[in-house]
């Protein structure tokens, strides 16, 4: 599973019990919470807890988000989408800290895999496809990812295949009115805020727009597509500012 370095705050430590799963190790630390691997003592079976950093875990609108990749996940109920298991509060030096259990996965992410060794034409074309049906069970139940790039590409050993692919982190994904959760779940994200990563964003994301639709995840499919068939994105830059203008 991937992570990050960052602030820490109130944290989980091994031997910490989270609902049935006993905590082992701190994966790592990204700029919304920390992922670490757990276990369940009886029976063996590995996950991963995402925790919220403490300071969100008081915020109405983060939490309302964070909860909401948890249940938009379990609707899509996709094969390429990481499967999430339980959520809740756990509470740790007197800090409440909001949690998400989910699939442990044992692999590589796609961003670390273009940096090792790249992947061929015919390795790009499984990929993507299996990004593709998975964002296409995503829209389909109204839910739009927002941030896809090959850090939250995911690839696992399944079989003979190396590149089974789980798709990470609808940490700041909306749901659509038309979707699953219906209009009182479309404003997720506040209008004019620009939220993604600037290599993948599309045009209506880095103009702040408040109306981001599936189209916005068929743009960032597209430049993780690019990516992985020239080597470069289309629109690399020093700055934040120049690669939204770009875009």
């Amino acid at each position: 599973m991937p992570g990050a370095s960052g602030a820490a705050g109130a944290e989980l430590r091994p031997g910490y019990r989270v609902g049935d799963y006993e905590v082992q190790r701190l994966l790592g630390r990204g700029g919304m919470g920390s992922v670490y691997q757990a276990v369940h003592p009886q029976i063996g079976k590995r996950v991963a807890i995402k925790v919220l950093h403490e300071e969100l875990s008081s915020k109405a609108d983060v939490v309302s988000r964070f909860f909401t990749e948890a249940r938009s996940v379990n609707d899509i109920n996709h094969p390429n989408i990481v499967d999430i298991v339980d959520f809740g509060d756990y509470n740790v030096d007197g800090a409440t800290l909001k949690y998400i259990i989910m699939e442990y996965l044992e692999g590589e992410s796609l961003s670390t895999r273009i940096r090792r060794e790249g992947v061929t034409i015919r390795e790009t074309l499984h990929i993507i496809s299996q990004c593709a049906s998975a964002l296409a069970a995503s829209h389909g139940k109204g839910v739009v990812h927002r941030d896809l790039k090959p850090e939250n590409i995911y690839l696992l050993p399944r079989g003979q295949d190396r590149n089974y692919v789980k798709i990470l982190d609808f940490g700041i994904a909306k749901l659509t009115g038309d979707g699953v959760g219906g209009a009182a779940m479309s404003s997720k994200t506040r209008t004019g805020m620009v939220i993604g990563t600037p290599a993948y964003m599309s045009p209506e994301q880095c103009e702040g727009r408040g109306l981001i639709d599936h189209r916005s995840d068929i743009y960032a499919l597209g430049v993780v597509m690019y990516e992985l068939l020239t080597g470069r994105v289309p629109f690399p830059g020093d700055g934040f500012g120049e690669v939204l203008v770009a875009h």
